[in-house]
């Protein structure tokens, strides 16, 4: 099964539309494939806003794709629910909303904290693909987020991004850290460049269980590859027992 984890400049939000369903459009069917957070428009309050209400079709557009092609597709957007709004995670697999979380930890730097409301769901969500945990951006700096996660044993921790170039030895090593960490396959799909006075880091990546590098990118637009093999994810859990 092939994963892919997506990196792009952000755009306009009708380029950043096409560049999502032209990545899906390469995908082999029955893989899993990663997108960027809030990859429509971007994390400016006033991007957030003004797309929210777009987010119900975008999320019927994905599932039409997850569902045709057998795809799992995760990522983030913004989400209005009950006059609160979200920076909504979702996965879908093949067509079904497996799993639908607000980002627990809100980046105070991007205003994220006047923005959003902070989600309480869980972490792991059961899908065809084996157990998915979802931790968004700067959740990936929590390590009581990392244990929550790493009590159900995902074999995939997906990390959509939009990740600060300030920050981007950190996202480097915490990305493979947390491989290691949980012995899972880790996938990590940021922006890179400038976008609304705001400078990303790049940095994607996808880790194996023993933290090696199959896929990385620190900069330029790419939809990085790899194989995901369930024997490796076995025997690393076999030989080093952390479970």
């Amino acid at each position: 099964m092939k994963l892919y984890a997506l990196q792009f400049r952000l755009e306009s939000p009708p380029e950043n539309e096409k560049k999502v369903f032209e990545a899906l459009s390469r995908a082999e069917p029955g893989s899993l494939v990663l997108l960027p957070e809030l990859w429509h428009g971007g994390v400016s309050p006033e991007a957030v806003r003004s797309l929210a209400h777009l987010t119900p079709e975008l999320l019927r557009k994905l599932r039409a794709v997850s569902r045709k092609k057998g795809l799992l597709v995760a990522g983030t957007l913004p989400l209005k629910r009950e006059g609160k709004l979200y920076n909504a995670a979702f996965v879908l697999d093949r067509g079904r909303l497996a799993g639908l979380r607000g980002k627990r930890k809100l980046f105070p730097l991007f205003g994220e904290t006047e923005l959003f409301s902070p989600g309480k769901e869980r972490l792991v969500f059961n899908t065809s693909f084996g157990k998915v945990g979802l931790l968004i951006c700067f959740e990936l700096r929590f390590p009581e987020l990392v244990a929550e996660v790493k009590r159900e044993a995902p074999e995939f921790l997906l990390v959509p991004a939009q990740w600060g170039y300030a920050r981007r030895e950190h996202l480097r090593v915490l990305s493979r850290s947390r491989a290691i960490e949980l012995q899972a396959y880790a996938l990590v799909a940021n922006a890179w460049g400038e976008h609304a006075g705001t400078r990303f880091a790049g940095s994607s990546g996808i880790y194996s269980p023993w933290g090696e590098a199959l896929a990385y990118a620190e900069k330029g637009d790419a939809l990085l590859e790899a194989v995901y093999e369930p024997e490796e994810l076995r025997r690393v859990r076999r030989e080093l027992p952390v479970y």
